[in-house]
C-alpha cells in the first residue's frame, strides 16, 4: 500500500475541491430555478427546516400543511435539519432569508461533496497511491448518478448517508489504529441509520466482511470489531433517543431507527463480538463461522416479534392499492426490467458506468492478484462485494444504485493503479489506455447518448409512465404558477402528486397530496383521484380541500383531462380568472356531499 507523494495527493484533493467550488459558484445564480425542477425531497426538506427554525418542536417532524389539521407523519431525521441550519442560520444574519436559503442550497451539498473528496482521495491514496486516487475522484466527479447527489440544490438526506457509508468503508479497509478506526466506523454507521435505512444492506455487509476476516485470523480485525460494536452499541440508541420523543421510543417503526433496527443491530453485535472475546476458545475458521451463524440465528429468533412486521419493507403498513401506485408510478421504485422498456436511457446512465468499472476491475484484479498486497486484496474484495450487492438490489429498484457508491470510485482508482503496472514498452499499454478512457463514467454516458440518438425513436410512453414525476413546465413547477396560487386566500389545495411539495415551499397554502408513504391517503390523492370522478369526489370529501389545481400536464390523467376540457360537475366552479399557468376550481362541499356516489 502507498502513502507516498503526500504533496501530490494534497494537490489532487485541492484540485477536486476547487472544481466543486467553481461549480457551486457557477450554479449559484440559477439555484433558485434549479430548485423548482429538483426532487420533491429537496423541497420538503427545505420546508421541514423552515418549520423547525420557525418554532416547531425538535421531536415533532409532522408536516401539518399536508392534509391539515392533523398533518402527516414524516420519518425524516432532525439531524439533517440541524446540519443544514448550521449554514442557513449564520447566512441569515448577513442576507435576507430568501437569499440565505439559496446560499444554503448551494453551500450544503458542496460541503458534503468536499468531504467526499477527502475520504475518497486520501483513502484510495493510502491503498493504491496518488494516481489511483485521481482516478477514483474522476469517477466521483463524472458519474452522474453519484455527482448529482452532491450538486446544488440537493439537500435531502442521501448525501449524508453516502458520506457515512463511504467513511465506514474506508475505515474498514485501511491500516491504522484499528480500534479507533472501528469506533469511527461504528459512529458513522449509527449516524447513517439515524438519518435513514436506505444503506442498511451495505452497513451490515461492511462489519460482516471484517467478521469473516477475523474468523480467518486476519491481523487487526478483532480490534476493529471491538471498536465498531462498542461505538454502534452506544451511538445507535443515543442517536435514536436524540431524535425521537421519549414517548415514541417503543414504537415499532420499520422505516426509521427504532426498536426493530436496534434488535437487528444487537444480533449483529452479539454474532461478531462473541468470536472476538472468546478467540482463545474458538480456534479455527469453521468453529468461529458456526458460532457466528448460531448467534445470528438465535438473535433473529429472539427478535422475530420485532422484525417480522418489517419483512414487507418500509411499505409494510401501506394498503395494497397504494403500494401498487408507489411501485409502478415512482421512477425510483421501478425495477431494471421495467426501466428497460420505459426509460432505457435513465437505466443505462445509472447502471452502465458502475457495470463497466466493475467488469474492468475484475479483469485487472485477476491479472494482478499475485502482485497485490494483502490490504489491497482485502479492499478489492470488499469493494466488489459491495458493488455486486448494490447491483443486485438495484435490479429490483433502481434507487438502490446508491448502495454501490462506496465501492465504485475505489474500483475506478484501482484501474488506474493496474494501468501503471504495465511497462511503458509493453504493446498492451495503448489498448489499456483506451480501455481506461472508455471506462470513465463520462465516456460511458456519452456512448449511451450516441447510441440512443442513432437508435429508433422510443415508443410513445403510456399513461402510467407519463404519470411519473417530471420537471417540465406542464407540471406548473415554475415561479409564475406559484405566484398565481399565492394570490388565492390561504387554503388547502388539491393537486397532482408532484406539485404538492412545490406549493408547500413557495406558497402559504396547505395541500392534500404529497409523495410520502406514511400517509397512504396523501399519496393516493395525488394519483388515483385524478383518474375517475368517483375517486375525485371521495378524495375531495376526505381532504376537505378548498380548491382543485390542475396543470396542462395533468391532461394525461383521464378525469383531469375531462375537467381541463371544460366538462365540470356542479360541485366545481372554475375560478381561474386571468391565471395562465394553471387552472383553479373552487370546491363546493355542500353540493359535493349531495352528489351521486356519496
Amino acid at each position: 500500500m502507498s502513502d507516498s507523494h503526500p504533496n501530490l495527493i494534497r494537490w489532487i484533493c485541492l484540485g477536486a475541491i476547487v472544481l466543486i467550488v467553481l461549480n457551486a459558484a457557477r450554479t449559484w445564480p440559477e439555484v433558485g430555478s434549479l430548485l423548482f425542477r429538483s426532487d420533491n425531497d429537496d423541497l420538503m426538506r427545505l420546508v421541514q427546516v423552515r418549520d423547525w427554525l420557525g418554532g416547531q418542536d425538535w421531536f415533532d417532524t409532522r408536516q401539518y400543511r399536508v392534509l391539515p389539521p392533523e398533518g402527516i407523519s414524516m420519518h425524516w431525521s432532525r439531524y439533517v435539519d440541524a446540519g443544514i441550519a448550521t449554514v442557513l442560520v449564520p447566512a441569515s444574519w448577513l442576507l435576507p432569508m430568501p437569499q440565505a436559503e439559496l446560499l444554503t442550497l448551494t453551500v450544503w451539498p458542496s460541503l458534503l461533496a468536499c468531504l467526499m473528496v477527502l475520504l475518497i482521495g486520501l483513502g484510495t491514496n493510502r491503498l493504491f497511491g496518488p494516481m489511483a486516487a485521481l482516478g477514483a475522484l474522476v469517477v466521483f466527479l463524472t458519474w452522474g448518478k453519484l455527482r448529482g447527489e452532491f450538486t446544488p440544490p440537493r439537500i435531502d438526506h442521501h448525501g449524508i448517508q453516502m458520506l457515512c457509508v463511504t467513511a465506514a468503508f474506508y475505515l474498514a479497509i485501511l491500516h491504522g489504529r484499528r480500534r479507533l478506526f472501528g469506533a469511527l466506523a461504528g459512529l458513522a454507521t449509527a449516524l447513517s441509520l439515524a438519518v435513514g435505512l436506505e444503506m442498511l444492506t451495505i452497513l451490515a455487509l461492511i462489519p460482516g466482511f471484517v467478521a469473516l476476516r477475523h474468523a480467518f485470523d486476519q491481523p487487526g480485525s478483532g480490534d476493529w470489531l471491538l471498536g465498531f460494536v462498542a461505538a454502534l452499541a452506544v451511538g445507535a440508541p443515543l442517536l435514536m433517543a436524540g431524535q425521537t420523543a421519549p414517548g415514541a421510543w417503543g414504537v415499532m417503526y420499520c422505516d426509521a431507527l427504532a426498536p426493530p433496527v436496534l434488535a437487528l443491530a444487537a444480533t449483529g453485535i452479539a454474532a461478531t463480538l462473541v468470536p472476538v472475546l472468546a478467540g482463545r476458545l474458538l480456534r479455527g475458521p469453521a468453529v468461529r463461522l458456526v458460532t457466528m451463524a448460531a448467534f445470528v440465528g438465535l438473535g433473529l429468533w429472539l427478535s422475530a416479534p420485532l422484525l417480522t412486521p418489517c419483512l414487507g419493507g418500509p411499505y409494510a403498513d401501506v394498503p395494497p392499492e397504494v403500494r401498487a401506485l408507489i411501485e409502478s408510478r415512482m421512477i425510483e421504485a421501478l425495477s431494471a426490467f421495467e426501466l428497460i422498456r420505459l426509460m432505457p436511457d435513465m437505466l443505462a446512465r445509472s447502471l452502465l458506468p458502475p457495470l463497466v468499472i466493475m467488469a474492468c476491475s475484475l479483469v485487472a484484479a485477476a491479472l494482478l492478484w499475485s502482485r497485490l498486497e494483502a490490504g489491497q486484496r482485502s479492499a478489492l474484495l470488499l469493494g466488489v462485494l459491495i458493488a455486486f450487492a448494490g447491483l443486485a438490489v438495484a435490479i429490483l429498484q433502481i434507487r438502490a444504485t446508491t448502495l454501490m457508491v462506496p465501492a465504485v470510485p475505489l474500483l475506478g482508482g484501482f484501474l488506474v493503479h493496474a494501468f501503471l503496472q504495465i511497462p511503458r514498452t509493453s504493446p498492451w499499454r495503448l489498448p489499456a489506455v483506451l480501455m481506461l478512457a472508455a471506462a470513465t463514467p463520462t465516456a460511458v454516458e456519452e456512448g449511451v447518448s450516441y447510441v440512443l440518438a442513432r437508435a429508433a425513436p422510443t415508443p410513445t410512453l403510456t399513461a402510467q409512465t407519463q404519470s411519473a414525476p417530471t420537471r417540465s413546465p406542464a407540471t406548473c413547477r415554475n415561479p409564475a404558477a406559484m405566484a398565481e396560487l399565492a394570490s388565492l386566500p390561504t387554503s388547502t389545495l388539491f393537486s397532482a402528486l408532484n406539485l404538492g411539495t412545490t406549493i408547500l415551499a413557495y406558497t402559504p397554502h396547505s395541500v392534500a397530496a404529497a409523495p410520502y408513504h406514511r400517509s397512504p391517503e396523501a399519496f393516493w390523492n395525488g394519483i388515483a383521484a385524478l383518474e375517475s370522478e368517483a375517486d375525485m369526489r371521495l378524495a375531495l370529501a376526505r381532504s376537505r380541500a378548498d380548491y382543485l389545481v390542475l396543470c396542462p400536464g395533468d391532461a394525461a390523467k383521464p378525469y383531469a383531462a375531462v375537467l381541463l376540457g371544460g366538462t365540470l360537475p356542479d360541485w366545481l366552479t372554475d375560478v381561474t380568472g386571468d391565471r395562465r399557468e394553471l387552472r383553479v376550481y373552487q370546491v363546493d362541499h355542500a353540493r359535493l356531499a349531495g352528489s351521486d356516489g356519496q
